[in-house]
Parts: structure tokens; sequence; C-alpha cells
């Protein structure tokens, strides 16, 4: 980020038992999706970085069938 400040991963997490040792389990991943131009040239994909006025619409937890599908994009270069 040009301004230094924090930023926001897209992210899932989960906690699960695991059947065979009993021992309860919290798992997480990072969503990627297509690099930004800036990215290109580094790797294949990048993280979703969430904006922060879409933090709340990330966070929200409402209806599975309107779930914020549209903020997995790549983010756009600030010039």
């Amino acid at each position: 980020m040009k301004s230094d400040g924090m930023f926001a991963f897209a992210g899932l997490w989960e906690k699960w038992k695991d059947k065979t040792t009993g021992q309860v389990l919290r798992t997480y991943t990072i969503l990627t999706t297509d690099p930004n131009e800036l990215m290109a040239s580094i790797h294949n994909r990048m993280p979703v970085i969430v904006a922060p006025k879409d933090y709340g619409r990330w966070l929200d937890h409402g209806e599975p069938s309107h779930l914020p599908v549209d903020l997995l994009r790549p983010y756009p270069l600030r010039r």
C-alpha cells in the first residue's frame, strides 16, 4: 500500500474436531485471485485484499445465497 497503512486479506476459517484424535483444530486459508499489473511480474496470483469500505460486507454472516463474491478480484493499482 502506498500509504504504508494496514490492510486486510480475504480469508476463511473453520473450527473442527479431528475424528481420529479428537483434537479441536482451527484452520484458515487466505483467498487468492489473479494478479494485478504490479504483481503479475512476480507471481501468477495474489491474495485478495479487501478494501476498508468492504470489511463489513466480508465479515457479515448474511444469507449464503448473497455472498460478496464480487470482492474476490485483484486489488486495483493506486497511481
